[in-house]
């Protein structure tokens, strides 16, 4: 058989968005391992700034520095993040009055246990501010693709405006089919 084109999924997320949280439970618990296995997808999560949440730079630092020290286990911090977001571990109640180290800390305790002996090298990127020309580029990506709101999924480069937070991974799993039949033969 003729193999199907790749499905490139662009996820856009906001790392203390309750909508960008249960997006990304939803495909790391469930779309993901559903597909596992399956070539035919693509699936990358952009970090997307969102300055209504005063105090989310310091984590999204945080997971950009695992990303850079220990990319195989992004995907894996990036949810122990969101399970401390449920936790209220970094509302913007609880989190107004903590200084970026502060912050900075915390986050760099919920390292998976796999990267704990990394996490000198990410404090250093972090207390060196190593990460602050990687918030910029992040915002400028996204600001260049037109995302002003967390969460945004973009299909093979198109927007797909009718991707919701609220969906299940069965609707997420019609809607990954739908787009395969659509490409299958262009």
């Amino acid at each position: 058989g003729v193999a199907r084109p790749k499905i490139q999924v662009e996820v856009f997320l906001e790392l203390l968005c309750p909508f960008s949280c249960r997006m990304y439970n939803t495909l790391y618990e469930g779309v993901l391992p559903a597909l596992k296995g399956d070539p035919g997808f693509d699936f990358i999560l952009h970090q997307t700034v969102q300055p209504w949440h005063s105090q989310c730079v310091p984590i999204h630092e945080a997971a950009l520095a695992l990303k850079q020290v220990a990319p195989e286990y992004y995907a894996e911090y990036v949810h122990a993040l969101y399970a401390a977001y449920t936790a209220k571990a970094f509302t913007d109640e609880i989190t107004i009055d903590k200084t970026r180290g502060q912050l900075y800390q915390e986050a760099v305790a919920l390292l998976p246990d796999a990267v704990k002996d990394k996490s000198d090298e990410i404090k250093g990127l972090l207390d060196k501010g190593a990460m602050v020309q990687e918030i910029k580029w992040a915002c400028k990506f996204h600001r260049a693709r037109g995302v002003h709101v967390t969460p945004t999924v973009f299909v093979n480069g198109i927007e797909a405006g009718a991707v919701s937070s609220g969906w299940t991974k069965e609707q997420w799993l019609d809607f990954l089919k739908a787009q395969a039949n659509s490409t299958i033969g262009k």
